[in-house]
């Protein structure tokens, strides 16, 4: 659908409008509250700017907008599938959703502003997934942001997903920054690939970190320079908290020499021992809930 017939189906004067960006279209959103803009390619967010005015979400300086490649920032969906497909590990990592287009299904406006987007399985992903599906994202832009992910079973036989709302941070320096609530949970360090638990109350940054929390439906916090941000989440019991540290990110092509400094990514995730098994007719949503505190 082109733009035009977009604004006038799903447009709402004065809180939601839909505009052309490199090879994507945006959905740009001002509620009473905040403002956010939405990539309908990988139906990923990629700006929530609260009341205060402060952007809380990171997008990488050298982000490539590409058709076939993901959008560096955000909060990129993964799925039907989280890090490598383990069936097939030459299948894209992460998944085909954050490399697809999506469709415009409803737009609501209140004090509040929500949009749903849509991804129904077609002759191009059952290629890499064979199994019939519907998924959508419901963002809600308030006084939190709001992003569902849910995923209905249309098949005759029951599936596994896993999934993340790999959400990037935007923070004022990675080694000031602290994460409050994960204390004394284990998790997969996938630095060094051993099992672990954190004994801090408080977790600090200074290095290269990917550790995929376990039983964990903690809220998080994340203390910056002059702010706290809160990561809640429902339908997850996987937290992945990952910054790149210096070395990696400068190997990185879609990420600016020093952005690692600028960002921290807390994930709610399905992964590890919590994949999603979905039965015919049934759906799971994964959902990341962001505010200032």
């Amino acid at each position: 659908m082109q733009t035009e017939a977009m604004n006038k189906e799903f447009g709402i004067s004065n809180k939601l409008s839909f505009a052309k960006y490199e090879h994507t279209t945006i959905a740009n959103i001002q509620s009473d509250y905040s403002k956010a803009k939405i990539s309908l390619y990988g139906a990923q967010v990629l700006s929530f700017i609260n009341e205060d005015n402060e952007e809380l979400l990171f997008m990488s300086s050298e982000c490539i907008f590409k058709n076939g490649k993901a959008i560096r920032g955000g909060i990129p969906v993964c799925w039907p599938w989280f890090g490598a497909n383990t069936n097939d590990p030459s299948l894209p990592s992460h998944g085909f959703a954050r490399t697809t287009e999506w469709e415009v299904i409803e737009t609501i406006a209140n004090d509040e502003v929500t949009l749903v987007l849509g991804l129904k399985s077609n002759e191009n992903t059952l290629k890499v997934w064979p199994h019939q599906f519907e998924a959508q994202l419901k963002v809600v832009v308030g006084k939190k942001l709001s992003v569902s992910l849910s995923t209905t079973n249309k098949d005759s036989k029951a599936f596994e997903v896993s999934a993340a709302l790999h959400t990037y941070f935007l923070i004022n320096d990675i080694d000031t920054t602290k994460l409050e609530g994960l204390a004394s949970k284990d998790y997969f360090n996938n630095v060094n690939k051993e099992n672990e638990t954190q004994n801090e109350t408080i977790l600090s940054f200074g290095e290269r970190i990917d550790r995929h929390y376990c039983n964990t439906n903690n809220a998080c916090i994340i203390h910056d320079t002059n702010k706290k941000i809160v990561m809640d989440k429902d339908g997850s019991e996987t937290t992945v908290v990952w910054n790149p540290g210096k070395e990696l990110c400068i190997e990185m092509a879609d990420l600016g020499d020093t952005d690692y400094k600028k960002m921290l990514c807390v994930e709610s995730t399905n992964s590890l021992n919590n994949i999603i098994t979905i039965q015919p007719n049934q759906t799971h949503t994964l959902s990341t809930y962001i505010y200032k505190q």
